[in-house]
């Protein structure tokens, strides 16, 4: 049987407030909770899910802060504090009794869970688990964990390429001498990529599961499970020889087994056979992705091509408005936008194919203004919506035309905020200059690259004419969290950005805008810098 990976959002109330898990889910059997590492997401286990999935339901949750899951909002937190979000969310999908194994942050998060909350877990699989020396510890807060600030001249990202590099090569990071020097070849810069994208994802919040890993004091925890543990470690595993530093008891702890494996592939054998002898109980079906009132909230929409993440928010029953963005963009750009129209309608707002969160398959040539239009109207099709308004959000202005102009009886307005129009030349110099490959290298320069492409185009107009008549002489918007924000979008969508951006530049909009039969509202802000649409005045 071949089986795929679901993924789903939850919404909860909890101690923290009201909140949203993402999790991955597949398989059949008894129920198996997986935990990734930090900073990382569900993302990691998703081999190892396919890999188990005739053994197990399993289910992986993006940590609190990691992934797409809501943080908790705390400045700290202890593995506690992550054991308990992590039994609310097993109660909010209807999870009783379960076995776990986590790899590394998860395992550890597993023992906590573990200890905290015997009744609930069958076993425990831990693979790999830090106990670091007093030295050790000190040490690593003092260096392995600075928090994650966007700066003006993007420091930030050469930083975090050069970590990722140096996690490869030595351990912790920052012990660069023979004695911290690991086995490793360096990863290929695409894998470095992921997890630099990961690490995105997780921005201020990645270092709070990593501080409280660290702080965990696993040689008092371990000794006192109560559930059929295994804790072990593979050789290649830099955490392998902190094993010895766990001194279990058997008379006092005779379900607990700690010891070393050889490989992975030794490793997974051994847990495996551990879970299985200790099953979990009946997984519950997955429920339903509700609301988070007053705010907006995200759920992932099934169509034939893949996935679309979906943010939304308003009221449900408020006539709804899609709010389409344009290439190199998404959904998480657009907020400042959705936010105010959610006290006044029922707002939608996807990111489109290739861009963002969403994973649906496009053509080899990426997506297309029309694909975009296709797969926004699936969507809304398996959201259940029928009419809607569309806003266009500067290159969404071409996508919201399209979608109205193949789809006339499902769009009743159509409004375009800072449409984008090219004249011939612009094309040409768009094509040679405005679209630059974002593809990961070795150094790290894509990341610099991407960078002072978003800024520049505070500064100039377009982004790429930096000589005196491209100057835009208006208030700089230069905040640094801002330009970080739509830097990682960029990268997400590598690729589909450009061939989205191609589309546009060839797109009709003033001519697909006056064939429209529905009201069409054009409005520019006072210091968009482009061209803009002129001698079309269609109003309600």
């Amino acid at each position: 049987m071949e089986y795929r990976i679901e993924r789903h959002f939850v919404t909860f109330e909890s101690r923290w407030g009201t909140r949203q898990v993402h999790y991955r889910r597949t398989g059949n059997g008894p129920l198996l909770l997986m935990l990734h590492q930090s900073p990382q997401s569900s993302r990691e286990l998703e081999p190892l899910m396919l890999q188990w999935a005739k053994h197990f339901t399993i289910v992986a949750p993006d940590s609190p802060g990691y992934g797409l899951s809501d943080p908790l909002h705390l400045v700290g937190a202890t593995l506690k504090t992550f054991a308990d979000a992590s039994i609310e969310f097993m109660d909010a999908i209807g999870a009783e009794r379960f076995a776990i194994y986590g790899f590394h942050t998860g395992g550890m998060i597993g023992t906590a869970i573990a200890d905290g909350y015997p009744d609930r877990v069958t076993a425990l699989a831990c693979n790999g688990i830090a106990v670091p020396t007093d030295a050790e510890l000190e040490d690593i807060l003092r260096l392995y964990l600075p928090p994650f600030e966007p700066r003006w001249d993007a420091g930030h990202l050469a930083w975090l390429w050069a970590k990722t590099r140096e996690q490869t090569v030595f351990f912790p990071w920052h012990n660069r001498t023979r004695a911290g020097r690991m086995d490793f070849p360096m990863p290929s810069p695409e894998h470095q990529q992921n997890s630099v994208l990961e690490f995105f994802r997780a921005g201020k919040h990645y270092l709070i599961a990593y501080r409280a890993a660290f702080v965990f004091h696993a040689e008092n925890i371990v000794p006192r499970l109560k559930v059929p543990s295994l804790i072990t470690a593979a050789d290649w595993d830099p955490l392998q020889p902190h094993l010895q530093r766990l001194v279990v008891d058997p008379d006092r702890a005779p379900k607990v087994l700690v010891e070393t494996s050889a490989t992975p592939t030794e490793v997974l054998a051994k847990c495996l056979a551990l879970l299985q002898a200790h099953p979990g109980g009946r997984a519950a079906e997955a429920p339903r992705t509700a609301a988070v009132p007053g705010r907006l909230w995200r759920q992932l929409v099934d169509i034939d091509q893949g996935i679309l993440h979906v943010r939304r928010g308003g009221n449900p029953e408020a006539p709804v408005k899609v709010v389409l963005h344009g290439a190199g963009a998404s959904g998480a750009t657009l907020e400042a936008w959705v936010e105010p129209l959610a006290e006044h309608f029922h707002v939608v707002v996807f990111d489109l194919p290739g861009h963002g969160e969403t994973a649906v398959q496009v053509k080899a040539h990426g997506p297309t203004v029309t694909d975009c239009a296709a797969m926004v109207h699936d969507g809304l099709d398996a959201l259940g919506l029928g009419q809607v308004s569309l806003l266009g959000v500067e290159g969404g202005g071409a996508v919201a035309a399209e979608l109205a102009q193949l789809y006339p009886q499902r769009v009743t307005a159509v409004t375009l905020q800072d449409a984008r129009v090219y004249s011939e030349a612009d094309k040409g110099l768009w094509r040679a200059q405005g679209m630059p490959t974002m593809q990961p290298e070795w150094s790290g320069g894509h990341l610099l690259r991407c960078w002072h492409m978003v800024r520049d185009g505070r500064l100039f107009a377009p982004w790429f004419r930096r000589d005196r008549e491209g100057i835009r002489w208006c208030e700089p918007q230069l905040d640094d969290e801002r330009i970080q924000l739509e830097v990682a979008e960029y990268l997400k969508a590598e690729g589909a950005w450009q061939a989205l951006l191609a589309s546009e530049l060839e797109y009709p909009l003033q001519q697909q805008l006056t064939s429209l039969q529905v009201p069409v509202t054009i409005d520019y802000s006072a210091e968009y810098p482009g061209t803009r649409l002129t001698g079309l005045h269609k109003t309600p």
